[in-house]
């Protein structure tokens, strides 16, 4: 017989994708209801100027957007074992400039001791405010600031928080479209980054400084706006990409450790989707004590090219 803290925790380990499959059928497959809610408008994913920013693999995206990440499964390898988790989200775009995300992944841990049982279950419910207030687009320039909270609604088993964990940050981007002649094959580059503190509120609480930096050379920009070099599909939406992300503990266990990582990779822009696979290195020892290699996949939906209808905004 089940007892009742067996059921709360079974309980608790599907909040997090029974909210999102809430959240998808208000929001991306709107009603009569929400019909009349929200205004239709229609804007392109994550362009700012003449330049279409990805979304990263590990950093957050700058641009408030309408679109679902269906799958983000990432294998990791180390001294310990092996993680294999299967992220998901859904971010909707309240204004041009305001949107809100609910994410959140299913984990496998299988440690290498085999005296250790395996543990699975599903981490804590990602809930993110996202507000871009500056745009350039003739420098091809973008900032936002996100909050984001963690949830306690995740298996403790897995390493989800058992208390609200939260995320003020600041994010941006920036397109090299501005280069002056001479540098035109330089253009392609770009940048995005995220920064800011991560604030568990539990007992003995943990605090953390992350910063990631992604940079990105699109063969898609090269070919449309620079010079079109007569490569064909595939290669003509190709995305060549180089993540560093930075982690320093800053309160609690982890404190005056710093770990830093690669996630190099490449990404397909489609006009619906967004592909995309990279590995996952460690660049420090500490880093290393914690992953040895891993690799990551994206599949992104553009739902403003999909569905028009889940263009539909609150303001």
């Amino acid at each position: 017989m089940l007892s009742f803290e067996s059921v709360a925790l079974r309980a608790r380990g599907i909040i997090a994708p029974a909210a999102l499959g809430l959240f998808v059928a208000i929001f991306v497959f709107p009603g009569p209801l929400p019909g009349v809610l929200f205004s239709p408008q229609a804007h392109a994913h994550g362009v700012v100027g003449q330049r279409k920013f990805i979304e990263p693999f590990v950093t957050e995206d700058v641009n408030p957007k309408d679109e679902f990440v269906v799958a983000r499964p990432e294998w990791d390898n180390s001294r310990e074992g092996h993680v294999l988790s299967y992220g998901f989200g859904l971010e909707k775009k309240l204004s041009d400039d305001l949107s809100i995300t609910l994410d959140s992944e299913w984990l496998r841990i299988s440690p290498s001791d085999p005296d250790e049982p395996n543990k699975s279950g599903f981490n804590s419910l990602g809930i993110s405010l996202k507000y871009a207030f500056f745009k350039s687009p003739d420098r091809e320039a973008i900032a936002s600031f996100a909050v984001e909270a963690g949830a306690p609604t995740g298996t403790a088993d897995v390493g989800a928080e058992e208390d609200w964990a939260f995320r003020p940050f600041f994010l941006y981007g920036k397109g090299f479209g501005d280069l002056p002649d001479g540098l035109e094959y330089l253009r392609p580059f770009a940048v995005q980054g995220d920064f800011g503190p991560e604030v568990s509120a539990g007992p003995g609480t943990a605090m953390a400084f992350a910063h990631n930096i992604c940079l990105q050379y699109s063969i898609l920009y090269l070919q449309a706006v620079v010079k079109d070099l007569g490569l064909g599909w595939p290669f003509n939406s190709l995305v060549a990409v180089t993540e560093f992300n930075f982690e320093h503990g800053l309160r609690g266990e982890k404190k005056g450790i710093n770990n830093i990582t690669t996630t190099p990779g490449i990404v397909y822009m489609g006009r619906y989707v967004e592909l995309g696979v990279a590995g996952r290195f460690p660049l420090t020892g500490s880093a290393h004590d914690e992953l040895d290699s891993g690799v990551i996949f994206i599949v992104d939906l553009f739902l403003d090219d999909i569905l028009p209808a889940s263009n539909r905004q609150l303001f």
